[in-house]
């Protein structure tokens, strides 16, 4: 069978969002985070702030219909040295570039039962271009397979480079929700579920959706919460603005968010941002007042509320907790849900560049350190 692959130029990545989802229905990719509303928002609020060149690979089939993407772009950096090194990247991602939204479960768009031949298809259109090494972020473990060395056309020229491992939790929420009650822990059910008798033997609490005409603009809630909690807002300008476009766009692909409150008394004590889309909800931030009440957790009594609406709703399989730990502990690890392992790696083909790397690794931390710093790496 022929394959054709075509790089997508911006203009076409703007205008092509019903064809986009289209191409992700065919796929298991992640709904949202590979959806067309997602990253390209991301793009359109980094791209030019970066300086990024876009290098967004089409695969088509026999019928020229679009069953394949590959959305990377590239950047130079010079480093203190005086050596230019040219990196990929995923779309969504910025890894040690610049702090943007983190994008999960990155990867390609592949059609299922063509995704051996459609991402080996990408990976020979990117060997063909110029650069010196891939930064893969926060791809889900078992993806990770699909980038490794010897599925490159390079000639064993390519290394993969492990950096860091994170992990989340996806809760199925196909049951029924007092079955997923019974299997939590003890303490973790107190926190997402008993405490709710608690409070309302002591006053009103209601769970619902956000009002901007009483509680004011979301993010300004959820940002004043974190700055309460952190000292510092959780959405800096750039984000703010992502995340606007991105629930703009939440339409093209039949998504929607869900802006919820938690409401005591009539006063706004816990925000939270979900997004659902294709089966799949995800929570996304969270902000609420710490200092309540010392019986209370109130991020975890209003995730409670969120998982029981999830499985309320037929539509939705999955809630996702995605990757991240809490302030103190991993506390999504008690909400009995499957665990996602990601990684971030590199794939590194300019042997000097590889061999630097390979120092890095086998010299004292200290050493390392110093060393990066005065390559740059």
């Amino acid at each position: 069978m022929t394959l054709r692959m075509e790089r997508l130029s911006e203009s076409d990545f703007s205008s092509m969002a019903q064809e986009w989802q289209r191409c992700l229905q065919g796929s298991n990719a992640n709904p949202v985070f590979l959806g067309w509303p997602w990253l390209f928002s991301w793009w359109e609020v980094w791209s030019q702030v970066l300086g990024l060149e876009l290098v967004l690979i089409g695969v088509y089939d026999e019928q020229d219909g679009l069953i394949g993407l590959g959305p990377f772009y590239r950047r130079a950096i010079l480093t203190p040295t005086g050596f230019r090194v040219y990196r990929l990247y995923l779309v969504g991602s910025a890894w040690r570039l610049a702090p943007t939204v983190r994008t999960e479960y990155c990867g390609f768009i592949l059609p299922a039962g063509r995704e051996n031949e459609v991402n080996e298809a990408i990976l020979t259109a990117v060997a063909k271009l110029e650069w010196d090494e891939l930064i893969c972020s926060d791809v889900a473990e078992g993806d990770v397979s699909g980038f490794a060395p010897d599925r490159w056309p390079l000639e064993g020229q390519a290394r993969m480079i492990p950096r860091t491992k994170d992990r989340g939790v996806r809760i199925s929420v196909q049951g029924a929700f007092d079955d997923w009650l019974k299997q939590l822990g003890k303490n973790t059910r107190l926190k997402a579920y008993n405490r709710r008798t608690y409070l309302r033997e002591r006053g009103n609490l209601k769970f619902c959706p956000h009002q901007a005409e009483t509680d004011g603009d979301f993010f300004d809630c959820l940002n004043q919460f974190h700055v309460m909690r952190w000292g510092v807002p959780v959405f800096d300008e750039n984000a703010l603005r992502f995340h606007r476009l991105f629930i703009e766009r939440l339409s093209e692909c039949g998504g929607r968010a869900e802006l919820t409150t938690l409401r005591y008394d009539g006063d706004c004590v816990s925000v939270l941002y979900d997004v659902v889309v294709g089966g799949w909800r995800l929570n996304l931030q969270a902000g609420f007042v710490e200092d309540f009440d010392s019986k209370v957790a109130l991020g975890s009594l209003h995730l409670g509320f969120a998982v029981e609406a999830a499985f309320s709703d037929d539509a939705v399989e999955f809630y996702d907790l995605l990757a991240g730990s809490g302030k103190n502990h991993f506390y999504k690890s008690h909400f009995q849900g499957d665990v996602v392992d990601f990684e971030t790696f590199q794939v590194v083909r300019n042997p000097v560049i590889g061999f630097l790397y390979w120092l890095q690794g086998v010299t004292p931390a200290p050493v390392s350190r110093m060393f990066n710093r005065r390559i740059g790496l």
